[in-house]
């Protein structure tokens, strides 16, 4: 898959808005109600487009709407672009399908990222409810977006490093300052280490087991080959988990389903997008 940022380019163009400087990928139920939330004071939605209409995959999984939404701040004048959903391998997607939207904005001038997903507690005291600082990741999906010769622009120039280094794959101010908004929203907040999975299955009481002695401190099925991709490019990181439902086996008796993921998110959903406007008004009036 090329790495055309041409389509983004061309919307903000048409919508009379500078490329964003801010690019804020939504994980599953939080991107729903956010649809369902008008943008606080000092911020107006321009336009809003599907994923398809861009040129990239199509988002078929529930709770993960496939689309951006172009806002822009009043008081700066600088565009925020709001990913609502994401794409998964384990809809049948490459890895560099997944991260297309994302290497596509970065080629369109945006630097900064802020990463978001719903996520299993590997940890008794990450609560459902809670939030994780991702201050680490650990990618066990078996695939890499780097995989394959070494993505390029639509001018054949290297994107990146071949090895690029992923010594600090999460920016620490950046995510300092989005413990202070979390916590500042009146969430419980963690830090600690996201594992990446390839899914869609959740994962067995004894895999649970099995990551949580390794120190893991929450699990899922996304954001760590975005995470990579972006790194590649040198773009900043910050990210996220929002702890859905506990792992598997840490509650007795206690099965998961990804209904019970969404009613989590929904619930927590006002909070969230509250604290990541605050998060883009800090990023915006620095």
């Amino acid at each position: 898959m090329k790495n055309d940022p041409s389509s983004l380019l061309k919307w903000y163009q048409s919508v009379g808005v500078d490329p964003a400087s801010l690019h804020i990928v939504l994980g599953s139920a939080v991107g729903i109600a956010f649809e369902e939330l008008p943008p606080p004071k000092g911020w107006m939605l321009k336009d809003s487009k599907n994923f398809a209409e861009l040129g990239f995959a199509a988002a078929t999984v529930q709770g993960h709407k496939g689309l951006f939404k172009v806002l822009t701040h009043a008081k700066s004048g600088r565009t925020l672009l709001v990913q609502v959903g994401r794409l998964h391998g384990y809809e049948g997607n490459s890895p560099r399908a997944v991260v297309a939207p994302l290497v596509a904005s970065a080629l369109a001038g945006c630097e900064t990222f802020l990463l978001t997903n719903a996520a299993g507690s590997l940890k008794r005291t990450f609560k459902t409810g809670s939030v994780m600082i991702i201050k680490d990741q650990v990618n066990l999906t078996g695939q890499n977006p780097l995989y394959g010769p070494n993505p390029t622009d639509g001018a054949g120039q290297a994107i990146g490093p071949r090895f690029p280094d992923m010594s600090e794959a999460y920016d620490k101010k950046l995510n300092a300052k989005l413990k202070k908004v979390l916590a500042k929203a009146k969430f419980k907040v963690n830090e600690g280490i996201y594992l990446g999975l390839s899914g869609p299955v959740f994962e067995t009481p004894s895999e649970v087991a099995l990551y949580s002695k390794w120190g893991m401190g929450s699990v899922g099925m996304s954001t760590v080959w975005e995470t990579i991709a972006l790194r590649h490019m040198g773009k900043r990181v910050a990210g996220f988990s929002f702890i859905s439902n506990m792992g598997c086996g840490l509650i007795p008796n206690k099965k998961i389903a990804h209904d019970d993921v969404e009613h989590e998110g929904r619930k927590a959903a006002a909070k969230i997008v509250r604290a990541l406007f605050d998060f883009a008004e800090q990023e915006f009036t620095k």
